[in-house]
């Protein structure tokens, strides 16, 4: 598959068609009338699908995209990659070809990587508007230690919520542990490399106000690595939040995104109610 503005490359999957032009272009973008593109990238052991519903609840000049690690759906048949290193040099080159403004948003820990590329993004001069982060510690502020075998994994994975459902059915395990363990030992090895000062781009964090492992203090942590206005925003559920309450998560994204981004704020704020996101469709 080819690396293109349009479709996206290999390790990105367009959800759903491309964007409505917008009634005006407005420079620079406005973020609230103007077409954006949002790259999301899911959970340990997650690939795209898990934001495919998302696209209903979006602007519809929102160009949607969702991250496709190695080892998982259309790309199943690759060895997954265990360290964010790799997976930033996966995926760069087809983020590179996605027109601005870009969004990046991250579930646990696809939120290492969309903080990763907003640092090498920010270097190489293409900083993005927003950095969403949903329901993940810092790099750093807590240890970690990569998990040691298949039990550990599923204490781990049941210790957040995960819907464990699917572990009795015949070659799901097999086909999920690799890539589950992979993903958990990218993200224990992680370690930003003086990101303070390099992530100046506005960044919002979102925890689950029922998440066993991501509270208020483990969201504050993120303060520590950017220089750049934040955002710390409870949600309704757990650490699976972003699936659970689809139509809060996004509500609350487009408002921050309309509200303007970039603008200073060291306030935490609480979720505007779902009967007042007139804006989302």
């Amino acid at each position: 598959m080819q690396s293109n503005a349009g479709q996206g490359g290999a390790s990105l999957r367009r959800l759903g068609p491309p964007p409505s032009p917008p009634t005006s272009t407005p420079e620079p973008a406005d973020p609230g009338t103007g077409s954006v593109t949002m790259v999301c990238f899911p959970c340990a052991g997650g690939g795209a699908t898990g934001f495919a519903l998302w696209r209903r609840l979006l602007p519809e000049h929102l160009a949607l995209y969702g991250h496709v690690g190695p080892g998982r759906e259309e790309r199943g048949d690759q060895a997954p990659l265990s360290s964010v290193d790799e997976l930033i040099a996966d995926v760069l080159p087809d983020v590179l070809a996605l027109p601005d403004p870009l969004v990046l948003v991250g579930h646990s820990f696809g939120a290492f990587l969309a903080y990763e590329l907003t640092r090498r993004l920010t270097l190489a001069g293409r900083p993005p508007l927003r950095l969403v982060v949903l329901a993940a510690v810092a790099p750093g502020a807590t240890a970690m230690e990569p998990p040691g075998d298949d039990h550990e994994i599923e204490v781990l994975w049941k210790r957040l919520g995960a819907n464990t459902a699917g572990l009795s059915r015949p070659g799901f395990r097999e086909w999920l542990f690799p890539v589950l363990r992979a993903d958990f030992t990218a993200q224990a090895a992680y370690r930003p490399p003086d990101a303070r000062s390099h992530v100046t781009t506005p960044v919002t964090v979102m925890y689950g106000d029922e998440d066993p492992v991501v509270t208020a203090d483990e969201a504050a942590n993120w303060r520590a690595l950017c220089s750049g206005p934040l955002d710390i925003v409870p949600m309704p559920g757990g650490h699976f939040f972003p699936q659970t309450a689809r139509a809060e998560t996004t509500g609350a994204i487009v408002r921050t995104l309309e509200n303007g981004a970039g603008q200073p704020s060291n306030r935490s704020f609480t979720v505007v109610p779902l009967g007042r996101r007139s804006a989302v469709k």
